[in-house]
């Protein structure tokens, strides 16, 4: 699990004095442990800088093979390498239906996975001639979609595992009675059995953020990037800062490491 940024920390003890939640602050100061936390009220302005790094997961399809097996009314689709096994109740359907699922022995279902798109970037950090400010992960965007994916996946198997089933059924039984009408429907299922991989592709791949106090007029300072290799690239930036005022700032690199191809 990703610890809290000790930013988030920070602004959760400075909302809550703020906001005069003082059993709340208690409460931060004992899990945080800082029982010794007083609010300093910055003498100039306030930036707060978010960093949009890389780019998020794409989706792609892979299949899935499943056997098939009937007892009764009850038939079980599993594929042991991968550990799943579904037994779904057939009684409902129809006999036709219901024998010819009976028969089927193996097929295979399309279903979506994401493709990571690395950082090109690991560290970020904002520099003025006086301090240096490390930006620190506040949401990972990439964890929490294949996260999310896995998630869904034993409801989205489920669901898909009957119907794709039923279809083969059908083909199966159309070729008894006519070769190439079930040939043609056969074309026709696998066509149509796609997986969904929509989705939004220019989310990032991780946002990572820090506060920092400026002084009141012209403030300059570097955005410092750099790759695991050591590699760094600067983007500098001026702000005029009034007393008391809150800056927000939102930067982007786009830049991504070659996708890593396989189910994770």
């Amino acid at each position: 699990n990703q610890a809290a940024p000790e930013q988030l920390k920070e602004d959760l003890l400075r909302t809550a004095f703020l906001s005069g939640m003082t059993s709340e602050l208690e409460d931060y100061k004992k899990e945080f442990g800082r029982g010794d936390y007083q609010y300093q009220q910055p003498e100039g302005g306030e930036l707060i800088f978010f960093w949009h790094n890389g780019l998020c997961p794409i989706k792609a399809e892979w299949g899935i093979n499943f056997v098939v097996t009937r007892s009764g009314n009850w038939v079980t689709f599993s594929n042991p390498d991968m550990g799943f096994s579904f037994p779904f109740n057939i009684e409902g359907y129809s006999e036709n239906d219901r024998n010819a699922i009976g028969r089927l022995e193996v097929f295979r279902i399309a279903f979506p996975k994401y493709v990571e798109r690395p950082t090109y970037y690991s560290t970020a950090s904002l520099e003025t001639p006086e301090n240096t400010f490390e930006l620190e992960l506040g949401e990972d965007v990439n964890k929490i979609a294949f996260r999310g994916l896995k998630e869904r996946m034993t409801v989205e198997l489920s669901k898909a595992l009957i119907r794709v089933a039923l279809k083969k059924a059908a083909e199966f039984e159309l070729k008894k009675e006519d070769q190439t009408l079930g040939s043609v429907l056969g074309v026709i299922n696998a066509m149509t059995e796609k997986a969904d991989t929509r989705n939004w592709q220019t989310l990032p791949h991780s946002i990572y953020y820090c506060r920092m106090p400026l002084k009141e007029g012209q403030t300059n300072l570097k955005l410092k990037l750099t790759t695991p290799q050591g590699k760094t690239v600067e983007h500098a930036f001026t702000y005029q800062v009034k007393k008391g005022e809150t800056l927000f700032h939102t930067f982007s690199s786009l830049e991504s490491g070659y996708p890593t191809y396989g189910y994770n």
